[in-house]
This record gives C-alpha cells, structure tokens and sequence, in this order.
C-alpha cells in the first residue's frame, strides 16, 4: 500500500471520540433528534446511519431501553450507539447476548465507557495510527474479550470500506 494512502486511512480516524456516557445529552432527546445526534456521532468513521425505524424496532426488540414520554434518556442513547457500531457485523440476537452479558458483569457506566475506549483504542491501530493497542481497563475477562472480538469485527469492516472508497477517490 503507499504511504499516502496509509496516512489518508490515518486521518480519517484520528480524531474520531465517542462521547462517554456523562457527555452524552441527558435532557431527553425526541426521535428524530436521536437519530440525529448518534449519525452525526459515528459519521466520520463510515458506520451506516440509523434511521428513526430502526430506533423503533430495536425499543420493540426490548434491545435498548425504550423512550419516557417519548424522550430518550442517556442511556437509550449510548445503547444506540453501541448497537449502530456493531450491527452490521452481530447478529441482533448476538447484541442482545452481548448486551445482556455487561448487564450481569459491569456497572452500565463501565461497561459503556469501556466499550467507547476499546472502540477508539481499535480504530487507531487498525488504520494505522499507532503501532500497538494500548491497554484499556486495568484487567481481562471473557467478556471484554467477547467485546474486542466484535469490536475488531467492525473496525476490520470499516477500514476495508474505508481504503476501497479511499482508492476510488484517486
């Protein structure tokens, strides 16, 4: 591969963050705006947008928690977040197993939090930022290991559809 083509995979993530739980909105947010504010999150690192339907089917699914008075809270949206980074890879029946798997082992805020820096850590070596991943949490378990399994699933998937979009630029 040349080596602009390795740095303009470089860029394209390198400032990609996914808001911890205390940065997302808590105020309660409306569908639309939702869907809004997750797309917006994951857009720069080619995740597929959400759409308002989806949301819809995953509250009917019992997969993230559903809206109160038609708001959803910040923990509906981390959820979405989740679920829009490791849709196209897991099985809806997976991600709830996955799901229901941090709900018995972490605290949400944790298992969320931990979720965003792993997903982060992945995305700067697989495209090329940093050599080796960097440690996150202070210990290993099954399922952080299940997790990086998915999360290495999506991050090998968005950087195949980032070079491929990348060479068709040139």
């Amino acid at each position: 591969m040349e080596e602009a083509l390795r740095v303009r995979l470089a860029e394209t993530v390198r400032s990609f963050h996914i808001p911890r739980l205390h940065e997302i909105p808590d105020v309660g947010l409306y569908l639309e705006q939702v869907t809004r504010y997750v797309n917006g999150v994951l857009e720069s690192c080619g995740i597929p947008p959400l759409t308002a339907s989806m949301v819809s089917n995953y509250v009917k699914q019992h997969i993230i928690p559903g809206p109160e008075k038609k708001a959803y809270r910040a923990e509906s949206i981390a959820y979405l977040i989740f679920v829009a980074c490791v849709k196209n890879v897991v099985s809806m029946e997976d991600i709830r197993s996955l799901i229901d798997i941090q709900k018995g082992s972490y605290e949400f805020e944790v298992a969320y939090n931990y979720f965003c820096a792993e997903f982060e850590n992945l995305m700067q070596v697989i495209f090329g930022c940093r050599e080796k991943p960097e440690q996150v949490g202070i210990s290993q378990s099954n399922e952080k290991e299940l997790l990086r399994a998915a999360l290495l699933s999506v991050t090998f998937k968005l950087y195949l559809d980032t070079t491929f979009r990348l060479l068709q630029e040139e």
